[in-house]
């Protein structure tokens, strides 16, 4: 391999190294464990969506809860300021059914992050986390 064609690879490697480090601190919100209980709060920071919040939530239940991935995650409080960061915006979420307040506002087919009771099993929110990879690919 010559000289020219080593550097060319050297530059597309870390190009596509520094746009992976570029992209993920959108994924990387903060979760805060509500003390005597199950539930937590996934803090919306970092221009994060529904997908990006409830990635964060299947993750926290599968690597900090060890719950099962058929196990659904109900939003226990919907995005409001919280107590518990400061201000910030966060959704609770629970690992046990909570009743809904109202009925759903959105559709079958949008992510809520406002409606108390309305779940996703932590499979299927992992699956929003495949977004990161999806979302590099797309830029070029």
């Amino acid at each position: 391999m010559t000289r020219l064609a080593r550097l060319a690879l050297l530059v597309c490697v870390t190009s596509l190294a520094t746009q992976a480090q570029a992209y993920r601190p959108g994924f990387d919100l903060t979760v805060i464990p509500v003390q005597g209980s199950a539930e937590f709060e996934v803090v919306q920071e970092h221009a994060a969506g529904p997908r990006q919040v409830w990635c964060a939530a299947a993750e926290h239940g599968r690597d900090v809860l060890r719950l099962p991935t058929a196990t659904r995650l109900y939003i226990a409080r919907g995005r409001a300021p919280s107590e518990l960061a400061g201000g910030r915006m966060t959704v609770r979420f629970s690992p046990t059914p909570v009743a809904p307040v109202a009925p759903p506002q959105d559709s079958p087919y949008t992510i809520s992050l406002r409606d108390v009771g309305f779940s996703l099993s932590i499979g299927h929110a992992r699956s929003y986390c495949d977004d990161r990879i999806e979302d590099l690919f797309d830029r070029f």
